[in-house]
């Protein structure tokens, strides 16, 4: 009897560690099946509240950045044009005379020579020092019409230099949840950190995907406003030429 119920434990017991073997294995291999999403949009929903809140932050920058560089390129590309005009309009006058009788003038130019004819009717003909007069207040409003329209870009720079530690401070976050997931789940397998280190990059990337892109866009708007300056350095050189000769100097 004692045989008997011995050779039906041994056919039984390994029967019954194939189907135990063969559900942890069903298992081990819908485990490593199931993929993780790593798409932005997935990252996103599955950051922490904190994490979030940088996320549109810097997708907030990053939308100041490109409506700056449409909105002041249209400006800079206007204002080029029209002092360029104004250049070949001036070159055609050699006596300041002949430059006020001209009406193809844009604002910038009529604003140059209001200035010169008010401070011709505030001095006198003989007045040694009017020239310099003339020049300084052409410098000045030189450097207002630059300041004008270099307003707004500053931004830019702000932004080229505070996004990054902004994603500095999502990525330090994200490490943070990774340690937490950790701890929560008392394992330090893929599962358990992934999901913090991915948002934690994530938050790197766009910090800077809105700061390089923010830089580059300050530094050219830059060179823009110095060549825009360098135009109207011309402007007042036409202009201080023609009064010269219109009063015998050279």
């Amino acid at each position: 009897m004692r045989i008997k119920g011995l050779l039906t434990l041994l056919l039984f017991f390994p029967s019954c560690v194939y189907a135990e073997s063969s559900i942890g294995v069903s298992e081990v291999v819908n485990l490593n099946q199931a993929p993780l999403d790593f798409s932005p949009k997935s990252l996103y929903l599955q950051a922490h509240i904190v994490v979030q809140i940088v996320i549109w932050l810097l997708v907030f920058c990053s939308v100041i950045t490109w409506a700056m560089l449409f909105f002041k390129s249209y400006q800079f590309i206007v204002s080029r044009f029209k002092v360029k005009q104004d250049l070949q309009t001036l070159s055609r006058s050699s006596l300041f005379s002949e430059m006020e009788k001209e009406t193809n003038y844009s604002l910038i130019a009529q604003g140059f020579l209001h200035i010169v004819a008010q401070e011709k009717q505030l001095s006198s003909p003989q007045d040694k020092d009017l020239i310099e007069r003339i020049e300084y207040r052409l410098a000045q409003q030189s450097k207002i019409m630059q300041q004008h329209l270099r307003y707004g870009i500053g931004i830019l720079a702000s932004i080229g230099a505070v996004t990054p530690f902004v994603g500095l401070f999502g990525t330090v976050w994200g490490i943070m949840n990774s340690f937490i997931g950790i701890a929560q789940t008392q394992s330090a397998d893929l599962f358990a950190v992934a999901p913090g280190i991915a948002e934690a990059l994530f938050a790197t990337a766009l910090g800077l995907i809105a700061a390089i892109p923010a830089v580059v866009i300050y530094n050219f708007f830059v060179r823009q406003t110095q060549n825009y300056g360098e135009q109207l350095q011309r402007i007042t050189a036409l202009i201080l030429l023609a009064i010269r000769r219109e009063n015998g100097m050279k």
